[in-house]
């Protein structure tokens, strides 16, 4: 069995980088646990967080200097209307796919006595809406933070089921690590939660899996590595090599033959702890392959700006976050700062930085620095386009402009 890389301490560069405990940190776990961090030259603190809302607010007043965020959480945080602004910079994605929308044991079987097609996104959410209209009341379901990849895209799947679906629904902010409480105590009858939370509802008997993020957008950026935007500005170079490292865990991630020593890492107490042990009993162990979870392959951590921009525009149809142009998504995602990093590595990535969201059943190539690199699908749910217009050099931040459509037809680029 491969064996970590001894760690021999030095006196390093210290970073304070917070996560919370779910599988999509193993990159930052496994950049510290093999070394990769020793390698850059840095010596990072991990700090386990309960919540989002606890890394954010540690982040916001500097007692850590980034970490492992939710997509969207950067944009939140950079662009706040309703608190101070908090500039974060995005230099990577480290994580693609792995939510899914579990529904309790009791729910679950209601559909499925439904006549309900239970693969089809859309007749679920309205089936889902048809049971709370015959109930008289609400049912409560759960995401992890309202500004989460999570909670946005539980709301598109039920707007999908037309415009007054969520008066028929509750949505709660839950923390994950308190989700199999809240299913056992009965306080929500379903959720969309990050792994490993879904494969232990199932464990568990508590819930079953109905959907995947990855049926909501395919490939969609669920985890980034956010920096406080004034330490990337005073350690830039530092920056680059904390891409590196971070970049060298997640294509150690990809392959399966290292998945054995991370749940033995993972297992441990300062990480996601013993409950992930009883996964051994699991048909799938740690990866659940509805949930299509991945870090590396199909240039899965290049920061796409129009990605990050259909996720602004999520924030801002919820009420979240005010209109958003693209230099202001510029500010926060940093392709750039990605190439660098990863041309250093010998790893190309896309000329451009932005693409048509939802046009891509299947996976497809675009060109690369030094040749054809591979990307995603990125499939919407309802066949939707979202079209940015800012790669376009005559474009100012007053000109661009981006609009969603209904797709007749997907066809590759």
């Amino acid at each position: 069995m491969v064996r970590p890389t001894p760690l021999h301490k030095h006196p390093g560069f210290n970073v304070r980088l917070g996560f919370v405990p779910l599988l999509d940190s193993a990159p930052l776990i496994v950049a510290r646990e093999l070394g990769l961090f020793d390698a850059e030259g840095l010596d990072v603190e991990l700090v386990r967080e309960g919540s989002w809302a606890s890394l954010r607010d540690k982040v916001s007043f500097g007692l850590l200097d980034g970490g492992h965020m939710l997509a969207p959480m950067p944009l939140s945080m950079s662009l706040a209307t309703d608190r101070p602004k908090v500039p974060v910079v995005v230099g990577m994605v480290l994580s693609r796919n792995g939510n899914g929308i579990t529904l309790s044991a009791r729910l679950h079987h209601e559909l499925t006595h439904s006549a309900t097609d239970l693969e089809n996104p859309i007749a679920t959410a309205r089936a889902l809406i048809r049971v709370a209209r015959g109930r008289g009341e609400p049912i409560r379901l759960a995401s992890v933070a309202p500004w989460s990849s999570h909670d946005l895209q539980l709301r598109d799947w039920l707007a999908s089921a037309g415009p007054d679906a969520e008066k028929h629904v509750q949505i709660i902010p839950v923390s994950p690590i308190q989700m199999v409480d809240a299913f056992r105590s009965n306080t929500i009858e379903g959720c969309c939660v990050g792994e490993p939370w879904n494969s232990l509802l199932e464990y568990e008997k508590l819930g079953h899996i109905l959907h995947s993020g990855h049926q909501i957008w395919q490939n969609a950026p669920e985890k980034v590595l956010g920096m406080r935007a004034d330490w990337t500005e005073q350690h830039d170079v530092m920056h680059r090599h904390l891409l590196r490292a971070l970049l060298a865990a997640c294509q150690w991630l990809d392959n399966p033959h290292n998945h054995r020593l991370l749940r033995d890492i993972l297992a441990r107490p300062e990480y996601l702890g013993e409950q992930i042990n009883v996964l051994d009993n699991h048909p799938y162990s740690l990866f659940h392959p509805r949930l299509h979870q991945h870090f590396f392959r199909h240039s899965a951590n290049f920061p796409w700006l129009s990605q990050a921009h259909w996720l602004a525009t999520r924030l801002t149809l919820r009420g979240q976050l005010g209109p958003v142009d693209g230099a202001m998504v510029r500010q926060v995602v940093r392709p750039d700062l990605f190439r660098n990093a990863a041309a250093s590595m010998g790893i190309d990535a896309p000329v451009i930085d932005s693409k048509t969201e939802g046009r891509h059943q299947l996976p497809f190539t675009l060109s690369g620095r030094y040749g054809p690199v591979d990307v995603a699908s990125d499939r919407l749910l309802g066949e939707h386009l979202h079209d940015w217009l800012a790669d376009n050099p005559m474009a100012t931040p007053n000109k661009e402009a981006s609009r969603t459509k209904t797709a007749t037809k997907s066809r590759p680029q």
